[in-house]
């Protein structure tokens, strides 16, 4: 029904992904797996639902009315089974806005805030902007049974947090981006049980949460009902319906007196809503999700090519990821520099894969791809990597497959 191999071409439309490959890889003969947006078209209904508005022809100041609250209060009810208030709820420019106000309505300068990295960049910025000190509470990657997943160093988040007066804040990135972790349960628990023992903030950035591959994404706020006021959620619909550039997310805010503060500090700095952007989300919400599961097996499909192919490419290793639509890959076995990678990447396999430097220590050697693209995108960049490893490190290749 959905055609999510069609050819769409992005250019000459101030793309991030395609118009500022030049700037960002210096070379514009490239294959862009990198910003994470999608290079399909947003579901039908929303289409229509913002051809609709543009036929009004007024695009005047426009309030967060209750009924844009009401469809996300029902998502959550739908999708997650979490029950929430459509007065917990404040509408935002974005997700990094919604992070960067949290952060300056609830922490003091001086504050100590942990992330956990590798990370989404923002992050760091976030806790520097606001005059806070930075944490990082290290993911460590570890390895059973060939299997290689990253988990969270529960003895130095618990050491930073005893022995650093002004700890106050967790961002907590779920799902994980770039890594892939989605949380299980008996981490989530864990983690509330440190925040409880700390008096800890955590604001969760779950924009993610439409796509988790094996089950279903359980919001942090809804696991300990008990413990919900210590916990600001952020999302948006914005990469699980391609409408980033409508610049429309949220926050769920249960405490009634951080809300306040919340929206104090937004004042003057949050901008007017978009009207085309609360249209998008509520046709999402309300008309999106068979566009939106279809959506995901597409993407799943191009996962599993991927896990596919990489075992075969030498000195490329992935790391099996359990939501999201990106895939980390490691490439220190081929023992180069970042710089010598991006120089193979960028300018030999001309494959623009985003370096895993930018998201902090623990980067290093690692690149993020994106699978939100066509599959012959998806197909062509595998066949570069392919030959461009194989050229250069066949070596590898036996340790690979272990003969």
């Amino acid at each position: 029904m959905y055609n999510f191999d069609k050819k769409i071409d992005r250019r000459g439309t101030s793309s991030v992904k395609w118009d500022k490959v030049d700037e960002i890889f210096n070379r514009e003969d490239i294959i862009p797996l990198w910003v994470a947006d999608s290079d399909w078209e947003t579901a039908p209904e929303i289409k229509e639902s913002i051809k609709a508005r543009v036929d009004h022809g007024v695009f005047g100041y426009t309030f967060p009315a209750e009924e844009y609250k009401n469809v996300i209060v029902d998502w959550y009810q739908k999708r997650y089974n979490w029950e929430i208030k459509s007065d917990w709820v404040v509408l935002l420019s974005g997700v990094v806005p919604g992070i960067n106000i949290a952060l300056k309505a609830l922490t003091r300068p001086g504050d100590s805030v942990i992330i956990q990295p590798p990370v989404y960049y923002p992050f760091f910025s976030a806790v520097k902007n606001n005059g806070n000190i930075l944490l990082e509470n290290q993911l460590v990657l570890k390895e059973e049974k060939g299997n290689k997943k990253y988990e969270i160093d529960w003895e130095d988040l618990e050491d930073k947090l005893e022995n650093n007066l002004g700890v106050s804040t967790l961002i907590f990135c779920y799902p994980h981006n770039p890594v892939g972790r989605v949380w299980q349960l008996d981490e989530l628990n864990k983690l509330l049980d440190i925040a409880e023992k700390y008096n800890l903030l955590i604001i969760s950035d779950e924009i993610h949460a439409d796509f988790v591959y094996d089950g279903q994404h359980q919001p942090l706020g809804s696991i300990r009902p008990e413990l919900s006021d210590r916990i600001i959620t952020i999302s948006a619909p914005s990469k699980s319906f391609n409408i980033a550039g409508l610049a429309t997310a949220y926050a769920i805010i249960p405490d009634s007196n951080y809300q306040k503060k919340f929206n104090e500090s937004a004042d003057g700095i949050q901008p007017a809503l978009n009207p085309l952007g609360l249209t998008a989300l509520k046709a999402a919400y309300q008309d999106g999700e068979e566009w939106l599961d279809s959506q995901n097996k597409y993407i799943e499909e191009n996962y599993q090519l991927v896990q596919d192919r990489v075992i075969e490419i030498p000195g490329i290793e992935m790391i099996n990821s359990e939501g999201t639509y990106l895939v980390w890959l490691d490439f220190r076995k081929t023992r180069l520099s970042d710089q010598e990678l991006k120089d193979l990447l960028f300018h030999e396999a001309k494959v623009g894969l985003e370096p895993g430097h930018w998201f902090g220590k623990g980067g290093e050697g690692f690149f993020r791809m994106n699978l939100a693209t066509q599959r012959y995108n998806i197909e062509e960049a595998l066949n570069r990597l392919e030959k461009l490893m194989i050229n250069r490190f066949s070596d590898l290749k036996e340790d690979k497959n272990g003969s």
